[in-house]
């Protein structure tokens, strides 16, 4: 623990020292609270995860922090990191029977359950989750992923043995047993109908939804509605005078590009109707911190639909 020495300087008067005092307690306090999940209790999954004891871990686990990730993952530290990502807790495994079988279990804490969910949404392209494993799973026999609270968890095995390779769930579903929290998805979900989505086009995107820095973050859903494919979104701003704002630089961005913005009224606030630059005909509108729309249209209808339901939604679930 680091010692302070405070300097000279002549007699201190007892406020000043009593407010230096509280900074040090403080300070301490901080300093005795980081418990990065290596240094924790945590760290005893890299000991008891393996279903077998044909296994060994190789030499310790290993933890990188945001400001050294991209010495261990130099092409994606700034995908990770984008994704709020605190820590990344792994270790690597080798068979004991001396073949060059090897396992790799990669641990990232994200800080929260929605940017777990956006990271795992992120790496599995659209897959269908069908291995039952956390809040929700995907790969195959070389390779595993799934996300469970706050943690996104990667497993990437080079076994040669048909036999053990069906041993990498039974590690995933371990090591998911031993991680706190529970199997839920991201509350935010709840702002996307369930009503005609497409199974697993659910993502969390976080830099710009539609390239536009202006609905920085938020939910983004595929649905299948009158035989058209259509895309729906819930950004999430920090205010409703924030959200209107992002409405206007939308309805800026679209007239500057040579599009019509006609008013769409009746759902939501400050709504209009436009064509999205590669993406059909768009419907917009905003309701309190939220700006809402639908993207991909050929016709109107379907989309208006969809748009009501969400700007319901989100006044349902807006504090009273």
């Amino acid at each position: 623990m680091p010692i302070f020495i405070l300097p000279k300087i002549g007699p201190t008067r007892p406020a000043l020292r009593c407010f230096i005092t509280l900074l040090m307690i403080l300070f301490f306090m901080a300093v005795l609270c980081i418990t990065p999940l290596a240094a924790s209790g945590d760290e005893s999954i890299f000991r008891t995860a393996l279903p077998s004891t044909e296994w060994r871990m190789e030499g310790q686990s290993y933890a990188f922090l945001p400001q050294n990730l991209y010495e261990y993952i130099n092409g994606e530290a700034e995908f990770f990191i984008a994704f709020g990502f605190i820590e990344l807790t792994g270790a690597n495994y080798t068979s004991v029977g001396g073949d060059n079988d090897t396992v790799t279990i990669d641990i990232y804490d994200m800080g929260n359950k929605l940017n777990a969910f956006g990271v795992f949404q992120s790496k599995r392209g659209g897959q269908v989750s069908a291995l039952n494993v956390g809040a929700a799973s995907t790969g195959s026999d070389g390779y595993l992923a799934f996300y469970k609270n706050r943690f996104f968890v990667e497993i990437q095995a080079y076994i040669a043995g048909e036999k053990q390779k069906h041993g990498v769930k039974t590690l995933a579903a371990s090591i998911a047993a031993q991680l706190s929290g529970d199997n839920t998805p991201p509350w935010e979900l709840l702002y996307l109908p369930e009503k005609n989505r497409i199974a697993g086009s659910e993502r969390y995107i976080k830099g710009g939804i539609l390239g536009h820095a202006f609905l920085d973050r938020g939910m983004v859903c595929d649905y299948r509605i009158q035989g058209q494919k259509i895309t729906a979104f819930v950004a999430m701003l920090p205010s409703p005078r924030d959200a209107v704002h992002a409405v206007e630089q939308h309805r800026s961005f679209l007239l500057k590009s040579g599009e019509k913005c006609l008013p769409f009224d009746g759902v939501g606030n400050h709504g209009f109707v436009s064509e999205e630059p590669y993406h059909q005909k768009i419907i917009e509108a905003q309701a309190g911190a939220f700006v809402a729309g639908v993207y991909d249209l050929s016709t109107i209808e379907p989309g208006k639909t969809l748009l009501e339901d969400i700007i319901k939604t989100i006044k349902q679930m807006e504090p009273k």
